[in-house]
């Protein structure tokens, strides 16, 4: 009787023995105090899914480095100075070349035509004239000369806007902003040059009334304006054909038609025009970019793409035009 108790009291040992496991020993999770809930912030609806809990211990990780900016790439070789503009850019380029031809830093380049403008954009754009010759020659330095031959009415979706009426200055000055902004995009630093004193008192205030929208726009672009009117004038600041050459010596400075300059005059806006673009130099180099050959899906109509032009007859070279160079009369 005795054994059996004894049996019974083993089996009944060895049962509790492998029916309660032996608890696991592991240390509690720390929580930091930031990490911790408060009473309000529960009763507030806020949750443990909402607190960042960390191992006691652990180092947070350092905020990465900032990228090291790329150093700037040296220009090499001499800077594309390019001429854009009507006739008077013809003689501009061939002043500033006979002014900077020593000048290795630079090579002048002519892309100027007569005979065109801003008016014309159905006869010759001169934003698509940009793209095309950034595409092909990277411009550092654009110097604008504009505006002899745009003294003409514009056609507009169909309605006729005469010269220098309010509508048609608006979209006048809304075409310069849109070149300006073109040849912004090649990455050039530009100089647009007001247009000089004229000896015929009627042309001469129409190119007054183009210089007052050129400097207007450029100051809003921030860009160059270059003045040029104190140029080829007397004491009064009135039209002279002869005066001081950038040599200081008595030359002819201006053409027969009384529109445009001899070489002595143009080598006078050569240096003008010289002088401002070694001065911005010094105040930082042209960045070089390259013009996109292909325009994104999503780029922003120009405004001339916005506006339905009807074309009209090609302009043809007449006796009075400033373009041409072989008439030698009046000019109105």
């Amino acid at each position: 009787m005795a054994g059996r108790r004894v049996a019974a009291a083993l089996l009944l040992a060895a049962m509790a023995l492998f029916a309660v496991p032996f608890p696991a020993h592991a240390d509690p999770m720390a929580i930091t105090p930031s990490q911790r809930l408060s009473d309000a912030a529960v009763s507030a609806g806020g949750g443990v899914s909402e607190a960042a809990l960390t191992e006691e211990g652990a180092v947070p990780a350092k905020p990465a480095a900032p990228a090291a900016k790329p150093e700037p790439v040296a220009h090499k070789g001499p800077y594309n100075l390019v001429v854009l503009g009507d006739s008077l850019g013809d003689g501009l380029w061939a002043g500033l070349y006979h002014v900077l031809r020593k000048d290795k830093r630079f090579k002048v380049i002519k892309k100027s035509k007569v005979a065109t403008g801003l008016v014309r954009h159905d006869y010759y754009n001169w934003n698509k004239v940009v793209e095309e010759i950034a595409a092909d020659t990277p411009i550092d330095i654009a110097v604008v000369v504009m505006g002899t031959n745009d003294r003409q009415a514009m056609v507009v979706n169909g309605k006729r806007h005469a010269r220098f009426s309010p509508e048609w200055e608006k979209i006048y000055a809304e075409r310069v902003e849109e070149f300006i902004d073109t040849l912004k995009e090649t990455g050039a630093q530009i100089y647009w040059m007001e247009l000089p004193v004229m000896r015929s008192s009627g042309f001469d205030a129409d190119m007054q009334k183009f210089n007052r929208i050129f400097e207007e726009e450029t100051r809003k672009e921030g860009i160059q304006f270059v003045r040029t009117r104190d140029l080829g004038t007397d004491e009064n600041g009135a039209y002279e054909a002869y005066g001081a050459d950038r040599f200081g010596r008595k030359r002819l400075l201006r053409a027969e038609d009384g529109i445009h300059f001899s070489m002595a005059g143009y080598e006078l806006l050569g240096k003008r025009m010289a002088d401002r673009v070694k001065q911005g130099l010094k105040q930082g180099a042209p960045t070089p970019i390259a013009m996109a050959k292909a325009k994104g899906p999503q780029a922003k109509p120009k405004k001339s793409e916005q506006v339905a032009e009807i074309s009209a007859p090609l302009p043809v070279l007449r006796p009075g035009r400033s373009d041409d160079w072989r008439w030698l009369g009046r000019t109105n």
